[in-house]
């Protein structure tokens, strides 16, 4: 059981951010005072498509992160402020590639990211298609 809620922990509170982006973009449309079914429908899918995009393009960041994308930027970073300490000299990094070494055991998961992303997106769909199919011509 512990295993299965450590597996599943960043799943559920992934959908759970998810969830709460979701209530918002409800709240901020006011989708109660509604009483047209296909208004309704719409600002569900707007409502599932926010956080969809939202978290799928954080786990699409990280999968960039992960590939070495921003690996010049960070260690560009890291030495400016560098130059800032009284030791400078005593650098964790000699140079990009002590760094770039470094870095590649320090992998992050973002399969969930991913995952609940792509399911709110789905449902995003879906509403989408019945607002589609009940819309006044």
């Amino acid at each position: 059981m512990k295993n299965f809620l450590k597996r599943a922990a960043p799943y559920l509170i992934t959908a759970t951010v998810g969830i709460i982006i979701f209530v918002i973009v409800i709240c901020a449309k006011s989708i109660w005072n509604e009483s047209e079914t296909h208004k309704i429908m719409s600002t569900l899918s707007d409502a599932c498509f926010v956080p969809g995009v939202l978290l799928a393009g954080a786990g699409l960041i990280v999968f960039a992160s992960n590939g070495g994308a921003f690996d010049m930027l960070s260690f560009a970073v890291i030495r400016f402020f560098d130059l800032f300490r009284k030791d400078c000299k005593n650098s964790k990094y000699k140079d990009f590639y002590e760094y770039r070494e470094a870095k590649k055991d320090r992998k992050r998961g973002m399969a969930f990211m991913l995952i609940v992303g792509a399911v709110f997106i789905a449902f995003a769909a879906i509403f989408l298609i019945v607002y589609y199919q009940i819309v006044p011509v």
